[in-house]
């Protein structure tokens, strides 16, 4: 029987806060530019928003992006602790997945025709949302089961 190791689950739990932490901050940073593009976007505006605002929704997108792959590396290469195995595994799965489907969102942008590729956008909304409840509900079983 593995040895419960006290100093392992405090450095899993405080890595796995760290990119809970670094998430939430980007998808705060990133809000307010997807209500700019999903307003013009309901609006059928997108033509008349700038070409700089459009660009910069792009970059900050793009940005996100970074930040969410960096974060599913992170997860992936985390050493949980034996009683998390399974559910580190698949919280590492399911963020990777949310990693990609913002990844089709960012995407889904072409700023040169200053478009969005409403299939990609629309597939990218559903699969973040079911990706992101999956990614929550690995966190609740992992906070619920700590200490």
């Amino acid at each position: 029987m593995p040895k419960f190791n006290p100093k392992q689950i405090q450095h899993y739990i405080q890595a796995l806060q760290e990119i809970l932490s670094t998430t939430q901050d980007a998808a705060n940073h990133v809000s307010p530019y997807f209500v700019k593009l999903d307003d013009a976007r309901q609006a059928n505006q997108l033509a008349e928003m700038s070409a700089v605002d459009f660009a910069e929704i792009k970059a900050e997108f793009d940005d996100v992006v970074t930040i969410y792959q960096e974060n599913a590396t992170k997860l992936a290469d985390l050493k949980a602790p034996v009683r998390w195995l399974g559910v580190n595994k698949s919280l590492a799965n399911n963020y990777q997945k949310y990693a990609e489907a913002t990844a089709m969102m960012a995407n889904a942008l072409d700023v040169d025709q200053q478009t969005i590729d409403e299939v990609k956008f629309s597939q990218s909304e559903e699969d973040q949302q079911t990706y992101l409840a999956k990614v929550q509900a690995n966190v609740g079983k992992i906070f619920g089961t700590a200490g």
